[in-house]
């Protein structure tokens, strides 16, 4: 498997499980917020991890044209947040196809078919706000992954300030 490929996997990886991780933060302070529940019980499904993927593998493709035109950051994470919306619409019409119900937010305002809700448009933005920076940092440990970098060979490098 050629370098590329690697890094390509492990970054998808990477945003799976920082994406699930996220969720689940995001659901438990709901559960805190709209419930009381101290106990904060997060939740997400292992079928996440493709639409999260997904983003670590498109962003850039997306993102690289619209950065060499000058296309200021508010107006790419508003970009990013509608195909955020996108990719979450179709995923959850072919998971209903499917016969999973993953999410529903039919019982929500400003619903879509229940697959997606307008309320989480702060959330999404948000989101489209810090995933260039994301990408960067995980790309940079997926090249040092699929490298077989070792930390000892790392350590000049971050000693001399990348020098």
């Amino acid at each position: 498997m050629s370098l590329q490929t690697k890094r390509v996997l492990l970054r998808f990886l990477l945003f799976a499980l920082a994406g699930m991780l996220m969720e689940v933060f995001f659901t438990a302070a709901g559960a805190l917020i709209h419930d009381g529940n101290w106990n904060m019980h997060g939740h997400s499904s292992p079928w996440m991890m493709m639409d999260y993927g997904l983003l670590g593998i498109v962003l850039m493709p997306i993102a690289r044209p619209l950065i060499r035109r000058g296309v200021a950051l508010p107006f790419r994470a508003a970009v990013y947040m509608a195909g955020i919306f996108f990719v979450e619409f179709v995923s959850g019409w072919v998971f209903d196809v499917c016969g999973l119900v993953i999410w529903d937010y039919s019982h929500l305002p400003l619903n879509l078919c229940g697959y997606i809700t307008l309320l989480y448009i702060p959330c999404w933005y948000a989101t489209g706000l810090v995933v260039e920076y994301l990408y960067r940092r995980f790309d940079a440990f997926a090249l040092v992954l699929a490298a077989g970098v070792s930390p000892e060979e790392l350590e000049p490098l971050v000693n001399n300030g990348g020098r």
